[in-house]
């Protein structure tokens, strides 16, 4: 960690309103102001993952929010470990299997009453 990066989030805690965003340079990541007394700020991050073309692959707001280390780390020991990878992988083979279907059947999904 920087001091610079320090002192310029602190810079950007006074021009920034609660709840006001800002693009960072990795892609998928928001600095989000959080309410706060005085001169005090306090961030978070707004995890938004995007595809190969650059569309977000979730709605804006709707994105995994960390705002502390101890978070991070939680959410980090969790992405690898590999029995919720093996989870992901088996919804993902089901979501694969149900868009086949409907792509198959050429009809557009109805839900019956």
């Amino acid at each position: 960690m920087t001091s610079g990066l320090v002192d310029r989030l602190k810079e950007f805690g006074k021009e920034m309103k609660d709840w006001d965003k800002k693009k960072t340079s990795v892609v998928g990541v928001t600095i989000v102001k959080l309410p706060s007394k005085g001169d005090d700020h306090s961030f978070g991050l707004e995890i938004i993952p995007v595809n190969e073309q650059g569309i977000p692959l979730k709605r804006r707001g709707k994105g995994l929010f960390i705002t502390s280390l101890e978070q991070w780390e939680a959410f980090k020991d969790i992405f690898n470990n590999d029995k919720a990878f093996d989870l992901i992988n088996s919804i993902n083979e089901i979501r694969k299997t149900r868009v086949a279907v409907v792509e198959e059947s050429g009809d557009e999904e109805v839900f019956e009453v």
